[in-house]
């Protein structure tokens, strides 16, 4: 019995201590503002946030988990076992989400010749766009929150 209290206990402190990532237009150099990839960024995040990163960081298994939660999911418990915490969870979400967006991103400009061209002028390679972005809209918290 005080082993099934001990381990309650521990699931609500830990899910008590989550916080919720909010997503804040970043700032930008004149030269470097793209308002169409924050505007595209901005509006995956905030979806990757309620649909993959909340249910992994609360560990609460949803009915029909979708592609990205599975994803994050097993990418935590083969690096940390069940023992992973929301900064762990912050780092994975970082490396699954701003993959999918590079290639998300990279579809998108396709199709969208005004984006290609804004992009094209300030980066010379779908990786320095995700190098450039990637820390403005990373899940970490800043050592200032």
């Amino acid at each position: 019995m005080r082993i099934i209290l001990f381990i309650s206990a521990i699931i609500l402190i830990s899910c008590s201590s989550v916080e919720k990532r909010e997503v804040v237009r970043a700032d930008h150099e004149k030269d470097m503002n793209i308002p169409a990839v924050d505007d595209f960024i901005i509006s995956h995040k905030k979806e990757y946030i309620e649909r993959c990163y909340m249910p992994v960081v609360k560990r609460i298994a949803s009915n029909s988990p979708r592609p990205c939660e599975t994803a994050l999911f097993q990418l935590l418990e083969r690096r940390y076992s069940m023992t992973y915490t929301q900064e762990h969870v912050d780092m994975a979400a970082d490396e699954l989400f701003f993959s999918d967006i590079k290639d998300k991103l990279q579809n998108k400009m396709k199709t969208d010749r005004n984006l290609r061209r804004a992009v094209s002028k300030r980066f010379r390679t779908m990786d320095e766009v995700i190098d450039y972005y990637k820390p403005k809209y990373t899940f970490r918290k800043s050592a200032g929150e």
